[in-house]
């Protein structure tokens, strides 16, 4: 069996993770994985001249506990013969200014922390202490949040920064393997009660989810999961290439935003097309892809391949517009928030929402009562049960309290809940039209239907809704856009 040092060894060599000569940051909590990275990286720093500087950086969280950590963290560097690097970070209120959680905050404050201290220092290398068991949780943390392969691809060995890398040389070592390390060297880490407490979904998987999957699935179950990650990053590398370069051709020259041809974007498949969205939102967002989930997404790719006319709000205020021969996505001024409203819907036919700029459209299928006949823009559109939500229907905006039972969730959910589900802005929040009856919720427009509502094989009367845009929207020839 492989020693803890002939497996980091091995992940250098097979990655590439460090350099002859160069000098490295060793990210050092005083817990067992960092500490025997510590210990691995100083047996191997002779083999690859490597220069070592350990950082610590006290979250103030813990108080005299957080303050022993990092006194332990400095005697184990001053023992080792390596230079030590120490700094106190408030992310208590950083998290209270920003908003992050626990986890955001942390990783914000200590990434930070690493890229001062590289500059400063001219390293080009910063190492932490990610483990094999880290890989395994991370691909079921981000698979049961229903991420895509990006997401399912887990933690990479080796990651760009500003400054250079962030390399994890641990990735192929357990974390028993870590502790055993450890105690043989006579030490015992320091131990964080974060890591004990069951309010993190990362805690509930470590400690009940995978050992249940290990005695029930496969004992090998975390191994498993690490190879299955290593194998998904090589495809992901491959998908992005190919999504680059589709990216490349598909697009056409626009005075703002980015264009994309639709006959470029018809030609491609769904995985290809879907990330080539993806791709043109991350350039015109402010925040790249983060918030774009799963609905938005399928929005987009409804939206690319349906008509001209229609038009799409996406979140950070990013807006796509579907012209005959391509697809603009633009960056809109954020909207200021609307006060509360409620229409009765006129029922068949045309109601006007002036705070929204929509027009509500309803019809009977089986009579021909449609009345969407104004040169307006499609947004969304759905289909209910008429017996169920009967001719008293309201459009209005969203109310303190209000909850309905989401279509596929199996139960009732509340609406400020799903909004957050649904990486809704809160500024963003009055401005989602809501058709309703006189107690329930039927269609939060253009994100869910609610279940109860919705037509089905069975269904006698079925009432089609529309919801159109009214204001100037996106004119035919109205472009200075070349293709």
């Amino acid at each position: 069996m492989a020693t803890l040092v002939t497996k980091v060894r091995q992940a250098i060599e097979r990655y590439g993770l460090f350099a002859q000569g160069e000098r490295v940051i060793v990210a050092v909590s005083g817990g067992p994985d960092s500490t025997a990275l510590l210990l691995a990286l100083a047996a191997l720093a002779p083999e690859y001249g490597l220069s070592l500087i350990v950082a610590h950086l006290n979250h103030m969280f813990r108080g005299a506990q957080a303050e022993a950590d990092a006194r332990w963290v400095e005697e184990l560097a001053r023992r080792l013969g390596v230079p030590f690097a120490r700094e106190d970070a408030d992310v208590p209120a950083l998290i209270r200014q920003s908003g992050m959680t626990v986890e955001q905050a942390g990783r914000e404050a200590r990434y930070r922390f690493y890229e001062r201290l590289a500059r400063r220092t001219g390293a080009t290398k910063v190492a932490v202490g990610q483990t094999l068991d880290d890989q395994a949780e991370t691909v079921l943390l981000h698979l049961v949040r229903g991420a895509g392969l990006t997401g399912i691809a887990g933690i990479r060995p080796l990651r760009r920064a500003p400054y250079g890398y962030v390399v994890r040389p641990l990735l192929w070592v357990t974390r028993a393997e870590t502790e055993a390390y450890c105690a043989a060297h006579g030490l015992k880490p320091r131990h964080d009660p974060y890591n004990d407490d069951p309010h993190y979904l990362r805690n509930r998987i470590r400690r009940a989810f995978l050992p249940w999957l290990a005695e029930e699935a496969n004992p090998r179950i975390k191994e498993v999961l690490a190879q299955s990650a290593a194998i998904w990053q090589e495809e992901e590398d491959y998908l992005q290439a190919a999504a680059a370069a589709a990216y490349r051709k598909a697009a056409c020259a626009q005075r703002d935003g980015v264009g994309l041809k639709a006959e470029e974007l018809e030609a491609l498949p769904p995985a290809l097309r879907r990330r080539v969205l993806r791709l043109a939102y991350a350039a015109v967002s402010p925040a790249g892809v983060k918030d774009l989930g799963f609905t938005h997404t399928e929005a987009l790719l409804d939206l690319a391949g349906g008509g001209a006319g229609r038009v799409l709000d996406l979140p950070h205020g990013v807006r796509a517009e579907r012209h005959p021969d391509y697809l603009r996505l633009t960056r809109v001024p954020p909207a200021a928030a609307v006060p509360p409203f409620s229409y009765p819907l006129v029922v068949p036919g045309v109601t006007i929402i002036p705070e929204l700029d929509y027009a509500v459209h309803t019809f009977f299928a089986d009579d021909g009562d449609r009345a969407s006949s104004a040169p307006v823009s499609l947004v969304a559109s759905a289909v209910f049960d008429y017996n169920e939500a009967g001719p008293r229907l309201f459009a209005r905006n969203w109310r303190r309290g209000d909850w309905f039972c989401p279509r596929g969730l199996g139960g009732r959910k509340k609406l400020s809940d799903f909004f957050i589900d649904a990486k809704i802005p809160r500024s963003e929040r009055s401005r989602i039209l809501l058709i309703a009856t006189a107690r329930d919720i039927i269609w939060v427009a253009g994100l869910r239907e609610d279940a109860r509502f919705v037509a089905g094989p069975g269904t006698a009367r079925r009432i089609h809704i529309e919801v159109h845009r009214t204001d100037s929207g996106t004119k035919e020839g109205d472009t200075d856009e070349q293709h």
